[in-house]
């Protein structure tokens, strides 16, 4: 079976996936980069002792940036907006490493899928805290929720039309 162009319906078939799979790969790094430098920016002002830029008739980041919460273990223990530095990082190597290393243009998939999903669970729970018990909001901390949350449809999107799509060789024509 042949379309108009003389291009075998299964090539376009297959070229049409890749170039979705190519958009979903450029969506996720540009997440992840828009995520690098807000979790960097929150780690820039725990770093240098410096307030966040926040618009305060809508949030009050620093109130949310100096509570416990804001810290793995209470104070005194590792920022939240260093961990959620790595998170992203350890993501954006995941998608460049996709393209040039063997094992993760297996699995990286997968990884980026478990790692998304972390962050995911993590600003969720992060989120409730802000709602329920601080009832005050962070505006980068909610862009960062926002943004993890894209990143993880998109991963999710990207695993689950990489486990739907029929293996080459088995497809079946039909006359």
């Amino acid at each position: 079976m042949t379309t108009s162009n003389s291009v075998p319906y299964a090539a376009q078939a297959t070229e049409s996936r890749v170039v979705r799979a190519d958009r979903l790969w450029r969506v996720s790094l540009l997440l992840a980069l828009i995520g690098l430098c807000i979790a960097g920016y929150l780690s820039y002002t725990k770093l240098t002792n410096t307030e966040i830029a926040c618009v305060q008739a809508i949030s009050n980041c620093s109130y949310v940036d100096n509570t416990p919460y804001a810290y793995l273990g209470g104070y005194g223990g590792v920022p939240i907006a260093y961990l959620g530095f790595a998170g992203y990082a350890a993501i954006f190597l995941a998608l460049i490493g996709e393209r040039r290393l063997a094992a993760l243009r297996r699995h990286g998939k997968w990884l980026i899928f478990s790692l998304t999903l972390i962050g995911f669970l993590v600003s969720g729970y992060l989120v409730a805290v802000q709602a329920l018990v601080l009832r005050s909001f962070c505006q980068w901390c909610m862009g960062s929720a926002v943004t993890m949350t894209a990143l993880f449809g998109v991963s999710f999107t990207r695993l689950w039309r990489t486990l739907s799509a029929e293996p080459d060789g088995e497809e079946t024509e039909q006359a």
